[in-house]
């Protein structure tokens, strides 16, 4: 069996709040208004929420491209195609591909490179 890794470097800022959040605008920021706080629309590092925001966003884009997630290990996603697996790990922002076919998991990994 075949494996390869990527790293999503920015992963917590991939998702988009589903729930108003709103923060004190940060010194230095200049607006032309009278705004003392500003809405997030996407989440950030730092958030209660920014785990779970960013873990719903890999898991509709994996689920989008053909994987189902494993109803023993929700960070387990499985694909099967040509009669090749595909198992997709994902642990906070690490991701491990592995299975036997390797166009299977550069092709994998080619598409979650796209999206993140």
């Amino acid at each position: 069996m075949a494996h390869d890794q990527l790293d999503v470097v920015t992963a917590f800022l991939y998702g988009v709040m589903k729930e108003q959040v709103f923060c004190v605008i940060p010194e230095g920021v200049e607006l032309d208004s009278t705004f003392d706080c500003l809405e997030l629309v996407k989440s950030i590092y730092g958030l209660k929420q920014a785990s779970r925001v960013w873990n719903e966003t890999f898991d509709e884009y994996v689920c989008s491209i053909g994987f189902q997630a494993s109803y023993f290990d929700p960070c387990l996603y499985i694909k099967t195609s040509d009669g090749h697996c595909v198992l997709v790990l994902v642990d906070v922002k690490d991701v491990l591909v592995t299975g036997i076919s390797l166009e299977l998991i550069a092709r994998t990994k080619n598409d979650l490179k796209t999206r993140f």
